[in-house]
C-alpha cells in the first residue's frame, strides 16, 4: 500500500515505522531538514523536505497516488490544509491529526467540507484508553472478534500458575482459550508449552468470552472497583479524562499548579473538583491525601514530572498509578518504577491508523504494544492455499512464518483454538495474531491466489 505521512516528528516517526516494518512504500514529509535527514536515516522510508500544506509539495511527494494519507505535524491547521488538499489531488483515503476541542467538535462539517475521512486527536485517544483502563481494572486492553463471540483480552500477571517447575502446558485452561502473547521488559513473546509466565508479565488471551473471564482468574486476582481519581495536569489529556469520568459517577479530583487553568477548568467541569496543587510535591500530595486515591493519574506534557509524581502517588499510599509517556525511550522504564500502567499518546493514534491501513482487508484488528504484535480475524477464501494442509505442515515448513500463529478459528457456531495437526476449510473465519514484518506473508496463505 502506497501511504504518505506529513510530519516526521514522534507521532509521524512512530506511525511510518510501523508502516515500513509492514512493508509498505512509505514517504514522510518533513519541513525541518535536520528531522528529515534523521527520519531518513533511520527509516526505510522515502523522505521529502518542504510544507505539507503547500500543493506543490504535496504533488512533488505523488500525494495523488497514496492510497492513505496522514497529516501528523503538530499543527492543527496545517493537518487539515493539508489533508483536505491531498484529498482534492485524490488521495483515496485522508486522515488529520487534530488537538484543538473546537476542531473535534466540528468532525461532520470538515468531513463533508473539505472532504477529510477521519480527524483523530492522540489525546482524546489516550484518555479514553486511560478511561477504559479505570473501568475495567487490570485488562490493559480488550477487543471483540467473530460478532462478539471471540474476545481478547490484555491483562497485567499478578499470580503465576507457572511456579514450582510447571510450564504453560501444565496450566489446566480450557479447550477454547489461547493464551497468545507474553510481553515482559519489553520484548514479546509467542509462547509455547514449554513458557512460563512472571508476575508483572502482560499477557494476551484470547477465546471465548465466558471462558477468558474464567482463565483470568488463574493469572489475576479480582479488581476492586476504581471510585476515587486524582487526576494531575489540567492540559487536554487531563480535562478529557476528567469529562468522560465525571459522567461515569466516579469521584473525580483533578490537580494543576497554575491557578488561571484551574479556574477556566473549573467551568467546564461538571461534578470534578479542581483543586490548585503541585502533583509532582509530596507535600502537597500528603495534604491532598493521596493515600486515599485508588488510583493516581499523571497527564501532563512532561514525561519526567509524571514519572516522578506516579512514583511519589504509589509511595504515600495511592493504590494504582498511570502515567502518561510521550518519549518512547522511557516508556520501557516506567514498570521498573513501580508505576502499574503507562500510555503513549504516538501509540494510540499509530494503532487507530494501522486499523485504517488494514480495514478493507480483514474484519477486525486489534494492535499491541506499540505495534509489535497485530490481531486480525479475516475469513479464508475458498481457493486459498492453505486448505487441505496441516496447520503444522505450512507453518513449520516456512521459516518466514515463524512469528505468526493461528489464535482461533470460527467454524460456524463452534469457538476453535486449533493445533497443529487440524486443517483449515474455506470459510472458517481466521484470528490470527502475528509480527507485522510477517502479517502480509501469512495472509496470502490464506487468500486465494
Amino acid at each position: 500500500m502506497n501511504i504518505c505521512i506529513a510530519g516526521g516528528g514522534r507521532v509521524g516517526f512512530h506511525l511510518a515505522r510501523l508502516l515500513a516494518i509492514e512493508n509498505h512504500d512509505v514517504t514522510v514529509i518533513e519541513r525541518d531538514p535536520s528531522r528529515a535527514e534523521q527520519v531518513d536515516f533511520a527509516l526505510d522510508v522515502r523522505t521529502v523536505t518542504g510544507n505539507a500544506s503547500s500543493i506543490l509539495m504535496l504533488k512533488e511527494a505523488g500525494v495523488e497516488d497514496a492510497d492513505i494519507f496522514v497529516a501528523a505535524t503538530g499543527t492543527d491547521e496545517v493537518n487539515l490544509i493539508a489533508a483536505a488538499t491531498a484529498k482534492g489531488l485524490m488521495a483515496k483515503k485522508v486522515v488529520a491529526r487534530v488537538e484543538n476541542p473546537e476542531y473535534l467538535e466540528s468532525t461532520i462539517l470538515f468531513e463533508s467540507v473539505l472532504g477529510i475521512d477521519y480527524l483523530l486527536s492522540p489525546d482524546a485517544l489516550t484518555a479514553l484508553e486511560i478511561g477504559r483502563y479505570v473501568e475495567n481494572p487490570g485488562i490493559v486492553a480488550s477487543e471483540t472478534f467473530g460478532r462478539g463471540v471471540v474476545q481478547l483480552q490484555q491483562i497485567r500477571v499478578t499470580k503465576s500458575p507457572t511456579t514450582g517447575g510447571k510450564r504453560l502446558r501444565d496450566v489446566d485452561m480450557p479447550p477454547g482459550v489461547l493464551l497468545g502473547v507474553i510481553s515482559r521488559k519489553g520484548a514479546t513473546l509467542i509462547p509455547h508449552g514449554d513458557s512460563i509466565v512472571e508476575a508483572g508479565d502482560l499477557i494476551t488471551l484470547i477465546g471465548r468470552r465466558e471462558q477468558v473471564e474464567s482463565v483470568k482468574t488463574l493469572f489475576h486476582g479480582t479488581e476492586p472497583r476504581l471510585d476515587r481519581i486524582v487526576i494531575m495536569g489540567g492540559d487536554r489529556i487531563g480535562l478529557h479524562l476528567a469529562q468522560m469520568l465525571e459522567r461515569g459517577k466516579y469521584t473525580v479530583k483533578l490537580l494543576d499548579w497554575n491557578v488561571e487553568k484551574c479556574n477556566q477548568l473549573a467551568t467546564k467541569l461538571n461534578r470534578a473538583t479542581v483543586v490548585c496543587r503541585n502533583g509532582a510535591s509530596r507535600t502537597e500530595l500528603e495534604e491532598e491525601h493521596i493515600e486515599d486515591a485508588d488510583v493516581f493519574i499523571a497527564t501532563t506534557d512532561d514525561d519526567e514530572v509524571n514519572i516522578m509524581a506516579g512514583v511519589l502517588a504509589k509511595e504515600i499510599g495511592a493504590t494504582r498509578a498511570i502515567a502518561v509517556v510521550h518519549e518512547p525511550d522511557f516508556a520501557s522504564l516506567v514498570g521498573k518504577l513501580g508505576i502499574d500502567h503507562v500510555v503513549t499518546p504516538r501509540a494510540s493514534l499509530a494503532n487507530r491508523v494501522l486499523k485504517l491501513v488494514h480495514q478493507d482487508k480483514v474484519q477486525s484488528i486489534a494492535v499491541l504494544e506499540e505495534g509489535q504484535v497485530e490481531i486480525v480475524e479475516f475469513v479464508v477464501d475458498g481457493e486459498a492455499p492453505i486448505i487441505g494442509k496441516t496447520l503444522k505442515e505450512v507453518f513449520e515448513s516456512r521459516r518466514g512464518y515463524r512469528g505468526a500463529l493461528v489464535g482461533t478459528i470460527i467454524r460456524g457456531e463452534e469457538v476453535i483454538v486449533p493445533r497443529g495437526d487440524d486443517e483449515i476449510q474455506a470459510g472458517d473465519s481466521i484470528i490470527m495474531i502475528a509480527a507485522p514484518d510477517a502479517l502480509d506473508g501469512v495472509l496470502k496463505l490464506f487468500r486465494k491466489r
